[in-house]
């Protein structure tokens, strides 16, 4: 398209030229001369924006080569200046691109991005200009699709030709080779990407691994059983990890997990990130569980193709990782039966909205989606309560025209699953939540 337009332009110019030449002899005076050097320019710009596209994709296709090779002498050619501290920057993504089990790395296709400010054009150079670009890669053996991230990168052009001076005058999100000290341990059941100190990243994979086994025995074998976990040394590089421009709502929070799901399509590459200061304040039987409660939502999500509801997502994975552990439910949930006893119990299942840090405090929305599948899984059985996930949630090979909201989906379950309506349970599991509250004797 790009080029059917230069050619048109182009054509323009060339007939306004010939006119010029007449209308100076014909008595149009300069009329005719201005109008052709307003076209020229317009065909120059547009022709110096496409030339200089075209130069920025060949840059970064030798940047994405520089990986696949392990060159860093060719990477850092297409770096401006490689002693400043955007250069640094790129040494330190270099190294840690090459030491992660890239199945695939490349750029997509060049876009422009707004201009520069007049004073950081005059500070950068008289024809610099920012570019945003999209690109691709994959972590061999856990991603089943290639992950997408985007970077904007400020142009100069050199005598060499043009070389990348800067990525911040735009947005470039964080990703995993930003991480400064990043090192890679594989473990039986996964990977453990980070910049964590390396015997508590070794305790991790661990974990990871026996998570993995008892995610397993609950929810069956239908998913990949391959696990990302990443741990970053900072609380804001966690926050920067998640796209977050700020860490204090993350307070709660020990881990994510975290990954794009296409709508009707199950998850292709989720990965679990640590949050550091909340994880390491966990004993060891708290880092199990939390670690056990993200790997099922990694099995959860990667095997079925629709969501559930919160409660219900959150619960199941609370279930799955408090197995085993024989932990009193009256201690576990200690501060949602406080709540109980005060009269400020739940009235409802817990929605949505009671599971965001920004807006509340989170965590007697997990105790009580616990205590409801605890509840479930004492009343029908587990087998029962995971086909009754399984149900709302769909399965991979199921192709559902229709998708209605997941809490109504839940509630249609009810009956078929488990004979009762959904009202009735939750009447059932307030009772309960008493019961837990005011124990006899």
């Amino acid at each position: 398209m790009r080029v059917r337009r230069v050619t048109a332009i182009a054509l323009c110019a060339g007939f306004a030229a010939g006119f010029a030449g007449f209308a100076r002899f014909g008595g149009l005076g300069g009329l005719g001369g201005l109008r052709t050097n307003q076209v020229a320019s317009s065909a120059r710009t547009v022709d110096d924006q496409g030339t200089r596209m075209a130069a920025a994709q060949v840059l970064l296709s030798s940047r994405a080569a520089a990986v696949k090779a392990r060159n860093k002498r060719a990477w850092m050619a297409t770096v401006d200046v490689p002693g400043s501290a955007f250069g640094g920057r790129q040494s330190v993504a270099y190294d840690n691109l090459i030491r992660l089990p890239l199945g695939q790395f490349s750029y997509g296709t060049v876009q422009l991005a707004p201009a520069l400010a007049a004073a950081r054009g005059r500070q950068v150079g008289p024809k610099a200009w920012v570019a945003t670009v999209p690109g691709t890669y994959s972590l061999a053996g856990f991603d089943r699709v290639p992950r997408s991230f985007e970077a904007t990168y400020t142009l100069v052009q050199r005598p060499g030709g043009w070389r990348i001076a800067d990525d911040t005058d735009g947005a470039t999100a964080f990703q995993l080779w930003d991480l400064p000290g990043l090192k890679v341990l594989r473990g039986g059941s996964g990977i453990v990407i980070g910049n964590a100190p390396e015997a508590r990243m070794r305790a991790y994979s661990a974990i990871a691994d026996s998570a993995v086994r008892r995610v397993r025995g609950v929810w069956g074998t239908d998913w990949n059983a391959h696990v990302v976990l990443v741990t970053p040394s900072t609380r804001a590089e966690f926050a920067r990890l998640l796209l977050r421009s700020g860490d204090k709502e993350l307070d709660q929070v020990a881990a994510v997990a975290q990954g794009v799901i296409d709508p009707g399509r199950r998850a292709q590459g989720d990965e679990v990130v640590i949050n550091p200061k909340a994880f390491t304040a966990l004993q060891p039987a708290g880092r199990r569980v939390v670690i056990t409660h993200e790997v099922t939502h990694v099995a959860a999500r990667s095997s079925t193709t629709s969501p559930v509801p919160t409660w219900l997502s959150e619960g199941m994975a609370d279930y799955v990782g408090y197995s085993g552990l024989d932990l009193p439910r009256e201690r576990v949930a200690s501060g949602l039966l406080s709540l109980v006893r005060a009269g400020k119990g739940p009235k409802a299942l817990p929605a949505a909205a009671d599971f965001d840090p920004s807006r509340t405090t989170i965590a007697p929305a997990y105790s009580g989606s616990w205590l409801a599948v605890s509840r479930l899984v004492d009343l029908y059985g587990r087998a029962r309560v995971v086909a009754f996930y399984r149900a709302i949630a769909g399965s991979p090979t199921v192709d559902r025209a229709v998708r209605i909201d997941p809490d109504a989906r839940a509630a249609s379950a009810f009956p078929q699953s488990f004979g009762v309506t959904e009202s009735q349970f939750v009447d059932g599991w307030k009772r309960y939540l008493q019961t837990l509250a005011h124990p006899r004797g």
